[in-house]
């Protein structure tokens, strides 16, 4: 797992969520329209990798959303959880806590 949440794969965003959870973990952020049950921004165990992954393709990204201004975090068994402090992508959202940039 990198600092940044995600990497980039050819036209995709492979998200990687490496903390624990018992039940599930979703994607929420801006380009999805901060919609927390979106079943489509639920993310799937790897158990050879030990992490939490999601794919989507980039234009899913940028369709979501006007400007360039991507941001998001996990939703880990129903609680928002603040992006590493130490990301080099890092956004504060007064009110709101630390969000990933996703750099597309």
């Amino acid at each position: 797992m990198n600092d940044f949440g995600y990497v980039i794969k050819q036209d995709k965003v492979k998200f990687i969520y490496s903390g624990s959870a018992t039940k599930e973990v979703r994607i929420f952020g801006n380009f999805m329209g901060w919609s927390e049950d979106d079943p489509e921004w639920k993310m799937h165990y790897n158990m050879e990798s030990d992490n939490w992954e999601l794919e989507v393709l980039i234009s899913k990204i940028k369709d979501g959303i006007t400007g360039d201004f991507y941001e998001f975090t996990f939703i880990v068994d129903g609680d928002w959880i603040d992006a590493d402090k130490n990301a080099p992508n890092l956004n504060f959202c007064p009110g709101y806590g630390y969000r990933y940039l996703l750099n597309i």
